[in-house]
């Protein structure tokens, strides 16, 4: 008689930052915030020095971007922020950020970054640059640029033949 009388105390007396359940959105950035309430990092882990502060400054600005590129940080947006939803969220910080950062080069080959002309292409990795100091993110957009090339070269390849 007395665990389910328990067990109904810890249902409803559960924190509700416990009960959250965070959800991607081509539209906003507040996936980042959600996280960081679940998996707190801190102002220098993935969601606070990255995630959030990237994608607000894209959604921002995002009508000064071209149509197509503004389509492309829609799709970019809700496929860096689904990818995590699949990742352990039992690891440290340091590699939730690693798992976070590795996942933007298959969201942005995904979601047609290598589609975008040389000057939409630019004008995202300016908005990137101060992230560019870091080793994983200059890693990270060399893998970008190597996959455009070759996704680029095998067209070209196809169309010849």
């Amino acid at each position: 008689m007395r665990s389910p009388l328990v067990l109904s105390l810890l249902l409803f007396c559960t924190p509700l930052w416990a009960q959250t359940s965070c959800q991607p959105s081509s539209e906003s950035c507040d996936f980042y915030l959600c996280k960081e309430q679940e998996h707190p990092c801190g102002p220098r882990g993935y969601w606070q020095e990255f995630g959030y502060p990237y994608c607000q400054s894209f959604l921002q600005d995002q009508a000064e971007f071209p149509s197509r590129t503004q389509l492309w940080l829609q799709r970019v947006r809700y496929c860096l922020q689904e990818k995590v939803m699949t990742f352990n969220h039992q690891v440290s910080c340091g590699d939730m950020h690693e798992q976070a950062m590795d996942s933007h080069v298959s969201c942005y080959i995904e979601t047609g970054f290598c589609e975008l002309d040389f000057s939409e292409r630019s004008l995202v990795y300016w908005y990137l640059k101060g992230a560019l100091f870091n080793a994983i993110t200059w890693k990270e957009a060399q893998l970008v640029h190597r996959a455009c090339w070759q996704k680029k070269n095998l067209t070209e390849a196809t169309i010849t033949n």
